[in-house]
Order: C-alpha cells, then structure tokens, then sequence
C-alpha cells in the first residue's frame, strides 16, 4: 500500500503540473492580453516577481494532482458502496481543493465566490462521474461478453 501511495503522489505530481501549465496557457490565450500568466492578477500581485508566482504556481498545480491521485484510491475500497465511495471522494476532494483554489487565485474567500466555486466543482465532478461510469461499464460489459463465450 505504501508504494502504492508513493506511486500515486508522483503520478499526481506531474500530471498536476501538466495539467496546470496546460491550463494557464489556455486561460491566457483566451484572456487576448497576449501575453502568458500562470495565475490570476490577485495572485501574481502577492509576488516581487512572475519567477516566484510561477514556481508557487506550479507547487499548487502539483499539490491538487497530489490531492485528486491520492483521494482516488478510495475507489479500491471494495467493501464500500459505489455511491458512498464517489460521495467520500467527492467532499474529501472538495473540503481540500477550496483552499488551494482560493490560494491560487482562482476565486476570493468570499459567499458569492464559495457558492460559485461549489456550483462548478459539483458540476464539473458530475460530468466526470459519469464520464468514468459509462467507461467501466463498458469495460464490465465486454468483461462479461468474455466470461460468456
């Protein structure tokens, strides 16, 4: 279990440093300023300069990969449910990812952005629910046409 959950922080170190940097680009692109920022103004503004906002950038990019690929080995809990499996992934994810979203920038600590973070995460996470179930349950049916023949 152990390397397991080494494993897992390093994958989700990378794949969280990918996925921010991707990200960024993006969002910069899509901002038409022309110019690349690796975090909102309100964060970049706590930094003397772009070379330490890009570094803590990329620490926070790296801790929500670490959160995302750690909490997902609540999936191998087989003696949970399904449903109270996504649910305890679900609020782990999000009671950590809040913080880190407000560190970054993304969003203030305030009502208005808290209810607007959740309504997107909660919806966000939905769509990527269902996208993993229609997935396995691909993966059972041809598991099951295999166990048939």
């Amino acid at each position: 279990m152990k390397n397991k959950i080494i494993g897992r922080v390093v994958f989700g170190i990378f794949i969280g440093i990918d996925i921010g940097l991707l990200m960024s680009i993006l969002f910069s692109y899509l901002s038409g300023n022309k110019i690349y920022q690796p975090a909102p103004d309100r964060f970049l503004q706590l930094f003397s300069n772009e070379i330490t906002a890009m570094i803590a950038s990329v620490f926070i990019w790296a801790s929500i990969g670490v959160l995302f690929s750690v909490t997902s080995l609540i999936f191998t809990h087989t003696e949970f449910s399904i449903s109270k499996m996504t649910v305890l992934h679900c609020i782990i994810n999000y009671i950590f990812f809040v913080p880190l979203a407000v560190l970054a920038g993304w969003y203030s600590f305030d009502v208005i952005d808290l209810v607007s973070f959740t309504v997107i995460y909660i919806f966000v996470y939905f769509i990527v629910w269902i996208v993993f179930m229609l997935i396995n349950k691909r993966y059972i049916s041809e598991i099951n046409a295999k166990l048939n023949k």
